[in-house]
C-alpha cells in the first residue's frame, strides 16, 4: 500500500537521519524510480525532505522540520517498542507488526543494552502453539475466514466450533479470540490454551456490529452465570489479596480477618479457585455454594482413603 510506504519512508529518514535512494528502494523492495517519485510525493504533502550527493549523501529531512514531535516522546516509545516486540514475537511473521516495529525503531534510538521495561506475554504451558495461534487467527481476521476447531468447555467436554473471528484479546493472564460462534449462534470468547485442531475455514461476510457492542453482548451473557459470593481471609494472607481481588472489594474486620465481596462465574472453576486459598480462606456466602463446596471437597477425599 503506497500511503503506508510513504509513512515507512518518511519515519525512516527522520530517524536515520541520511538515506540514499538505493537503501530505501532495497528495503522497500521496488525500483529507484519508484522511490524518487515517492519522494516527490512527500514533498508534495509539504514535508521538505532534500537530497545530498557525494559519499555519505542521501535523501533527509530539513532541520526546520520536526517530524518525531508529531509521534511519541522518548519514553512512550520505549514503552510501546517493548510492548510491540512482546506481541511480534507471539505473532510471528506478521507484516503490520513488522511495519509498525519498523517505523517505530527508526524513529526512536534507545541506547544499547539498557532497557526499562521488558514483556512476556507468552503462556509457559503452550508457547509454541500460541504463537502459531496467533499467526492463524491474525490471518483469518484480516482475510474474514472462518476458524474451525475443537474447544474443551469448563466442563470439561470436547466440542467443534466454527467461529466468525473479531479481534484478539488479552485479558488476567491469557490470549482469546473474540468472535460469533456459529455453534452457539452468539458472540463468545474462547481462552486459547483451551483450543486444539486450529484451522482456517472458509471465507465468511463480516457482520455489521460494532465492537463496543459485542463486548456488551458477551460480558450480559457471562454475567447470567454470576454469583455474589463473601470469603474470608486471615490476616496472613491479607497482604496479598490485592494480587488476586480488587481494592474496593476488600475490607478488613475488626477482629483482623479480611472480607472480599465480589462476583465470580457459578461454575466449577469458582469452587478450585476458593480452594487455591487453602486454610487461608472459608466461603461464609452464599449458603448453598458453601454445601457445594463442603461437598466437592468431600468428593476430593474420597480419592485419599487408603
Amino acid at each position: 500500500m503506497r500511503v503506508n510506504r510513504l509513512l515507512s519512508m518518511l519515519l525512516i529518514i527522520s530517524g536515520k537521519g541520511t538515506v540514499t535512494g538505493k537503501e530505501l528502494a532495497e528495503h522497500f523492495e521496488v525500483s529507484l524510480r519508484t522511490i524518487y517519485r515517492d519522494i516527490e510525493k512527500i514533498g508534495e504533502a509539504g514535508i521538505p525532505v532534500a537530497s545530498s550527493s557525494g559519499k555519505g549523501g542521501g535523501y533527509y529531512i530539513m532541520d526546520s522540520y520536526n517530524i518525531t514531535s508529531l509521534f511519541l516522546n522518548q519514553d512512550e516509545a520505549h514503552t510501546f517498542v517493548a510492548v510491540m516486540k512482546n506481541l511480534h514475537g507471539l505473532f510471528g511473521r506478521n507484516e503490520a507488526f513488522n511495519d509498525i516495529m519498523l517505523k517505530v525503531e527508526h524513529t526512536y534510538k534507545q541506547e544499547q543494552g539498557k532497557h526499562k521495561l521488558t514483556l512476556d506475554m507468552s503462556h509457559f504451558s503452550m508457547e509454541q502453539e500460541i504463537k502459531e495461534y496467533m499467526g492463524i487467527i491474525s490471518k483469518a481476521i484480516t482475510d474474514n475466514r472462518l476458524l474451525v476447531f475443537d474447544y474443551i468447555n469448563r466442563d470439561m467436554e470436547y466440542l467443534e466450533r466454527t467461529v466468525e473471528p473479531s479481534w484478539i484479546d488479552f485479558r488476567h493472564g491469557h490470549w482469546y479470540v473474540i468472535g460469533f460462534c456459529r455453534v452457539r449462534e452468539d458472540y463468545r470468547r474462547f481462552k486459547l490454551v483451551r483450543i486444539k485442531q486450529l484451522k482456517q475455514g472458509p471465507p465468511f461476510a463480516k457482520r455489521e456490529l460494532p465492537d463496543d457492542r459485542i463486548a456488551e453482548v458477551i460480558e450480559h451473557s457471562y454475567s447470567q452465570r454470576d454469583i455474589q459470593v463473601v470469603l474470608r481471609f486471615t490476616s496472613r494472607i491479607g497482604a496479598q489479596l490485592t494480587e488476586y481481588f480488587q481494592k474496593e472489594k476488600i475490607s478488613r474486620g475488626e477482629d483482623g480477618f479480611y472480607l472480599v465481596r465480589d462476583t465470580f462465574p457459578h461454575e466449577e472453576g469458582l469452587l478450585k479457585f476458593i480452594l487455591s486459598f487453602g486454610k487461608e480462606c472459608e466461603l461464609l456466602e452464599p449458603r448453598e455454594l458453601r454445601a457445594e463446596l463442603q461437598q466437592y471437597m468431600q468428593n476430593m477425599l474420597l480419592s485419599y482413603n487408603d
